[in-house]
């Protein structure tokens, strides 16, 4: 879009801000409103709350399972964070170049000590078949996705397994899921940068087992991320003895991960969230559909703050030990168009995709044909990653049709005699606020589409259904508030882009 917001006046500006400010004041009052009642048609009881003021007599809402797992996974591998910062600090100061030992040293202690013999042999052999398929001579990249299809159908074949899941208990079961569709993409990173590497007859040298088994058993980055590529881990630093490592730093954005958890948990115990992405009867308790809408929207910054406090601790331990690791993850309120949800919510992710799928499907000359279907091929490819689920189906379909639907936005707005209509008739002003009204057709489907993917299929059909079948009235009023967001989110993109080329100047 054009970079016209500067021209908006004050007023014009603070009355975007003041609805969506009042928006979301208001949409969270309405969810705190709905505690008791929730507590009381739950279909189980939440656990117990903290005992300390001002939490006392209040139950803290349990529902989100992958918060809670990681919450216990801290409180049983917080050791080997300890060890691998211990580990990592000594060998750089006296053996650099032992430190992918230390790295792959420090994971095995903490899975051989607390995972079963089927599960360690499991990840063994996933770690060991992509560097072997690295190494073959002969192979291409398209080996190295048979190999990944191959796992994948593994890993579904595990979740559905009763006899693994009852040798190895709830817990160990979603940490091993978990941690092998993770290590799947970091084998196949290695193993296609490897093959690239042959090809291009590029330096092999950081393509070592050490190197490998280094990346592969990073602990800080293994159960929950983020993605590092192996580009990434490549290039780090940590052999540079001359570079000290900043031990503040580490502890102020451990603290940092530390405080969004601790802010989550307090916010638990009065604002039942997580249970109401759960079930759409407490959703459809709020005063109406248009308050409705704040619980999507709350649905999605709890899932954002779920993000920033995992992948935020391992960006921390690998910022720390030299590796360029991706940023952390943006607010969802300040992301407007979906494409840049994918392209800074998961950082290492869109690389990931981006780098080995899509752009090996299509180039920047690729006709629009090829590049729909290389974008189709790329969310077939998150489908099957995340698990065949009909809610995942959902949310990949419609990520797929919002951002196909961004790109004819951007085209039109691109076209000279569209552009010099808009400015000839409306001004630049008139112009930005047309192309935002466009865009919110965009944005309102597309913040939606996340709730399938955060709640499940009832929930998104739910909001879904309120969000186009509830009346005009209902739709028009929507339109208007999320043309304020968009406004708002644009202005802060703008400014950043205006501070950060300040700062470079």
């Amino acid at each position: 879009m054009p970079a016209t917001t500067g021209f908006l006046s004050r007023c014009e500006i603070f009355i975007y801000f003041g609805v969506y400010i009042v928006y979301i004041v208001i949409g969270l009052y309405k969810i705190y409103e709905l505690r008791d009642r929730i507590l009381d048609e739950a279909q189980f009881q939440f656990s117990e709350g903290w005992s300390l003021f001002p939490f006392t007599q209040r139950r803290r809402d349990d529902s989100n399972d992958e918060l809670e797992n990681f919450g216990d996974f801290i409180a049983k591998f917080w050791p080997y964070y300890v060890l691998h910062v211990i580990v990592s600090g000594f060998l750089h100061s006296r053996w650099p170049k032992f430190l992918c030992y230390g790295y792959a040293g420090v994971c095995a202690l903490a899975l051989g000590l607390h995972l079963h013999w089927s599960s360690l042999a499991v990840f063994v052999t996933l770690v060991a078949s992509y560097y072997l398929i690295g190494q073959t001579m002969r192979v291409c990249k398209r080996h190295v996705w048979l190999l990944s299809v191959a796992w994948i159908m593994w890993i579904n074949v595990m979740k559905n397994s009763n006899w693994w899941y009852e040798s190895v208990g709830y817990a160990e079961y979603v940490l091993v899921i978990v941690t092998l569709s993770w290590s799947l993409l970091r084998g196949c990173s290695y193993a296609l940068e490897r093959i690239a590497a042959k090809d291009t007859k590029a330096d092999q040298s950081s393509y070592e087992l050490t190197h490998y088994l280094g990346y592969a058993m990073y602990f800080p980055c293994l159960a929950y991320g983020p993605i590092i590529s192996y580009p990434r881990f490549a290039a780090r630093q940590d052999q540079d003895t001359s570079r000290p490592q900043n031990w503040t730093k580490l502890a102020v954005a451990v603290l940092r991960s530390g405080f969004w958890w601790l802010l989550m948990q307090c916010a638990l115990h009065y604002f039942y969230i997580y249970y109401m992405a759960r079930d759409a009867n407490m959703v459809a308790m709020m005063d109406s559909v248009f308050w409705q809408h704040s619980a999507g929207y709350f649905m999605g910054q709890f899932f954002f703050l779920y993000y920033v406090v995992t992948y935020g601790l391992g960006i921390a331990f690998a910022v720390h030990d030299g590796i360029p690791a991706p940023s952390r993850p943006r607010c969802i309120g300040r992301i407007h168009f979906y494409s840049d949800m994918w392209k800074y919510f998961d950082e290492g992710l869109y690389e990931f995709l981006f780098k080995h799928i899509y752009c090996e499907l299509c180039g920047k000359q690729s006709s629009p044909a090829a590049k729909i279907c290389a974008t189709a091929l790329t969310f077939a490819f998150v489908f099957v990653w995340h698990g065949c689920y009909t809610y995942v189906l959902i949310w990949s379909v419609l990520n797929f049709f919002c951002l196909a639907a961004e790109k004819v936005y951007r085209a039109l707005i691109s076209i000279p005699c569209y552009s010099d209509w808009t400015l000839r008739h409306l001004g630049p002003v008139g112009s930005q606020r047309l192309h935002a009204v466009l865009a919110t057709q965009l944005f309102i489907p597309a913040a939606f589409s996340n709730v399938y993917f955060i709640g499940g299929q009832e929930i998104g059909d739910f909001l879904m259904r309120g969000a186009y079948l509830s009346g005009l009235g209902n739709y028009l009023a929507l339109c208007f508030c999320s043309y304020c967001f968009f406004q708002c989110s644009e202005l802060l993109v703008i400014t950043r882009t205006k501070t950060n080329r300040t700062k470079s100047n």
